[in-house]
């Protein structure tokens, strides 16, 4: 009996095995790939110098790791294992706290120590961060002003200052209190005048009066049906910045059911082998009032990843005419010309919307704008030919009296095959990007520019004399 259990157990052993071999090898079974984002290692191609060398050996080892078999399935396993018996994630950036609930590891830390220490050593760098953050929006506001252009800043908060009570215990967080973006920040645009709306105090003061999911236990962002609740107030609020009528949301045939996209999105990162037990939550379907509007207006969203409930679940399109959304300032999104911010033309983008809302919740305010307002800040003041003569210019500095600069630039242009000129006055371009007050001095400090963009009331000529819908 025991030497047919060691051949059976052989036999096995050995079927499993060639079941997980067929599987790297053909990739036979279909299986759900895992959430998130991942960079996989490619397959490394056999030469007879990568074979001498070592390279090709080693770089198979990498491949094998992520392509062998039944790996998603494995993992899935693995990370159930680690959330049922020990209530822990295997996610450095998703934490468990109380009753399932789940945080962002940055909401964590900014509960239990100040997040500023991610973006500076000590208060005193913090606050000169946002103060030149917030007196470029004032200035931006008011260059805008003279446009009839509206810019407004949404706040929206995280989710452990709503549910505070569910975080987990503090563990690791040792640095002291410092300095947090949102105080600041609002403190600041009360003092200089600055439009922004700020739902903190809102889902405050109705976490324990509305009949429907503030934020998900699963989920990162505010609930879908929050989000909804929360636009509407941000449009009504848009219509006193413009003293105009827009479309208004109406939110009717509320239902509970299971928790879907996006209000999961910190579970599906998890990649659990099942899924997380959690209450049913309460949808509804979102339409528009039936209205007459006066305008229907040009609408840029810039900002963290908040505005997705928004874009993907409302119909927005009954509201505004466009509305794209520029992804922290980097990718876009709902603008089928553009992929990427860099290749807006910035003059045409300010003059194009007549609405332009910075939305960023208290874990992002800490890198609030993402480098919008610096860039707006310099084309509403400076015409392309001036900003062209200034990048000229520090073009020749650098090449006669940067010498390290100009190598460093000199090793791109001969990777990339174009001349160090070109390397170099990109260089330019995007350091007035990130900084132009210390290349434009009368950008500096804590009064108006007078210097104005002579090319951009023919711009806005343009597209407010273009035919709209109503």
């Amino acid at each position: 009996m025991r030497k047919h259990f060691y051949k059976i157990l052989f036999v096995s052993t050995i079927a499993v095995l060639m079941l997980f071999l067929i599987q790297t090898v053909t990739g036979f079974f279909t299986l759900k790939p895992l959430n998130g984002a991942t960079t996989e290692a490619e397959k490394p191609k056999l030469t007879l110098k990568s074979y001498a060398d070592g390279s090709f050996q080693s770089g198979m080892d990498w491949y094998l790791k992520d392509h062998f078999g039944f790996r998603e399935w494995l993992i899935r396993l693995y990370n159930q294992y680690l959330w049922s018996c020990f209530h822990e994630t295997n996610n450095a950036t998703v934490m468990r706290g109380k009753g399932k609930w789940l945080f962002e590891e940055v909401s964590v830390r900014d509960y239990y120590e100040s997040l500023m220490y991610k973006y500076a050593d000590d208060t005193t760098e913090m606050k000169r961060i946002l103060e030149t953050e917030a007196l470029r929006m004032w200035k931006v506001q008011e260059l805008l002003k003279e446009y009839n252009i509206h810019i407004f800043v949404d706040i929206n908060p995280g989710k452990h200052v709503i549910y505070p009570e569910c975080l987990p215990k503090n563990r690791s967080y040792s640095r002291p209190e410092g300095l947090r973006a949102y105080d600041y920040l609002k403190n600041r645009f009360d003092e200089l005048g600055v439009n922004y709306i700020d739902l903190v105090p809102v889902f405050k003061n109705s976490k324990d009066t509305v009949d429907y999911p503030l934020f998900t236990r699963t989920g990162t962002h505010w609930s879908n049906i929050a989000a909804a609740y929360a636009f509407d107030t941000i449009v009504r609020y848009m219509e006193h910045l413009g003293n105009q009528n827009l479309v208004n949301l109406d939110i009717y045939e509320k239902h509970h059911g299971e928790t879907r996209p996006p209000d999961n999105d910190l579970e599906l990162i998890l990649n659990l082998a099942l899924p997380v037990k959690t209450p049913r939550n309460l949808y509804g379907v979102v339409g528009v009032k039936k209205d007459t509007p006066t305008v229907k207006p040009h609408f840029v969203a810039v900002g963290d990843s908040y505005y997705w409930n928004i874009l993907n679940n409302l119909p927005i399109w009954e509201i505004f005419q466009s509305y794209p959304y520029w992804y922290y300032n980097s990718s876009v999104f709902g603008d089928n010309d553009h992929s990427t911010t860099l290749e807006v033309d910035m003059e045409q983008e300010l003059m194009r919307h007549d609405y332009i809302m910075l939305i960023y919740s208290t874990v992002t305010l800490y890198e609030f704008s993402s480098y919008f307002l610096p860039r707006a800040l310099l084309h509403l003041c400076y015409d392309k030919a001036t900003i062209d003569s200034v990048a000229r210019e520090f073009v020749e500095t650098t090449i006669q009296h940067n010498p390290k600069l100009y190598n460093e630039a000199l090793q791109v242009a001969e990777k990339t095959q174009r001349s160090v000129e070109d390397v170099l006055y990109d260089d330019a371009l995007y350091l007035f990007r990130i900084e132009p007050e210390k290349y434009f001095r009368e950008l500096r400090g804590n009064k108006m520019p007078t210097s104005r963009n002579k090319d951009l009331k023919a711009i806005r000529e343009s597209f407010t004399s273009a035919p709209s819908s109503k």
